[in-house]
């Protein structure tokens, strides 16, 4: 058992004052729980014209497989399609048909390839794919005639997941030949976009641009070319890309200082109800496995979120939430639907009012990059564990 680590090993009120604009009640769902994201479209729009700029106008494939990242495929969509991005990329066929489901019309671009027996629905919902390796050119070739599919050839520019490796491309190129009139767009994939050192990134530059130049000598020159994530618009390794697709950076979660300067806003807040309030004296133990024990007379809040939710259980005694414009701890174990935070004995909190697990203040130490921080992850690994059972609030 322990004590969370107090700042200063002192009583943990903080006096840096957050900006928190999440204190309005949380409307109470049918089955009595109450946790919400809170997803600001117009801050999504606005990182999709702040990254176009930064690209020199090129035109904006917006990532938005895994439920838009945790934020919501189908509205974050619509608001991407309104902010004038050429489509939208997802990662299998059943993302793409939920678009199609939520009345999205703006291409779709499924990035993991699709098995020959697929190619009718895709066809028929007017989906564009994904060609990820040479398994299945000719079958392709016999089905598109009666159920014509965009296609984006993908190379392994050195990613070494998806794609024709350039030793592969030689080989196929008589195949490519036959799919040439479907074949919209060739592109790749940075592995080390966000590495300060650019070698890697301008190797995979160099591998791209090389089989462009095989498959224009073949007469397959597709409209489109795009290799460049999120980091690579950010960092200017685009070079000769009519297209872009990025992803966290939409969403402002990029970890590049040129994102900050770029005024990149993320779009996401998590707050959770209070469940229930009660005071606790010195000795009392919290959660599973003791591992917090209040060091003197205290207030424990109880909120309705856990891992089954997305919030991580190795937050527990880790993590800080926010509050009237301060931060507590969160202690104890994270269990699967509940966590625990202490509070001072003066404290005006009360059994419905809300705190902020992530802040969408960039600068907040319960922002989705600090927390990321404190886990040694990523910010994506936090907003796309948040499960769908998390009700999400749209703000335009």
């Amino acid at each position: 058992m322990r004590s969370a680590g107090w700042p200063n090993r002192d009583w943990p009120n903080d006096e840096r004052q957050v900006n928190e604009q999440h204190l309005e009640p949380l409307i109470r769902h049918p089955e009595g729980r109450a946790l919400r994201a809170e997803v600001d479209l117009g801050r999504i729009g606005r990182n999709l014209e702040r990254i176009r700029a930064a690209a020199g106008g090129r035109e904006v494939w917006g990532v938005v497989k895994a439920n838009a990242y945790g934020h919501g495929a189908v509205p974050v969509s619509r608001a991407l399609a309104a902010a004038g991005a050429h489509g939208l990329a997802v990662s299998s066929l059943e993302e793409g048909l939920e678009l199609r489901r939520g009345g999205i019309t703006a291409p779709v671009l499924v990035l993991g390839g699709l098995r020959p027996e697929a190619l009718p629905a895709a066809s028929s919902e007017g989906l564009s794919i994904a060609v990820v390796g040479p398994e299945h050119l000719a079958e392709y070739a016999r089905i598109l005639p009666d159920h014509p599919v965009q296609l984006h050839l993908k190379l392994d520019t050195g990613m070494g997941r998806f794609g024709l490796l350039p030793s592969e491309l030689g080989d196929c190129l008589v195949a490519l030949r036959l799919l040439a009139p479907w074949i919209k767009g060739v592109m790749g994939h940075f592995a080390t976009a966000d590495d300060p050192d650019q070698g890697f990134a301008l190797r995979q530059r160099r591998v791209f641009e090389g089989c462009i130049a095989q498959l224009a000598d073949a007469g397959i020159q597709p409209s489109q070319r795009h290799h460049g994530n999120s980091d690579a618009c950010l960092r200017n390794l685009l070079d000769q890309d009519t297209h872009l697709r990025p992803g966290l950076a939409l969403f402002g979660l990029t970890t590049l200082p040129e994102g900050r300067q770029l005024g990149l806003e993320p779009a996401l807040a998590l707050v959770a109800e209070v469940a229930r309030v009660k005071t606790v004296p010195a000795g009392t133990t919290v959660g599973y496995g003791r591992t917090f024990v209040a060091p003197q007379p205290m207030q424990i809040a109880t909120l309705a979120c856990g891992y089954a939710d997305g919030y991580r259980r190795d937050l527990g005694n880790r993590g800080v939430v926010g509050f009237a414009g301060q931060t507590f701890p969160v202690v104890g174990r994270v269990s699967m639907d509940y966590l625990t935070v202490a509070l001072p004995l003066g404290a005006q909190v009360a059994p419905g009012d809300p705190m902020t697990l992530f802040s969408a203040d960039p600068t907040a130490p319960h922002s989705i990059e600090r927390l990321s921080q404190v886990l040694a992850t990523i910010p994506y690994e936090l907003t796309c564990a948040l499960h769908r059972r998390i009700s999400r609030r749209y703000f335009p």
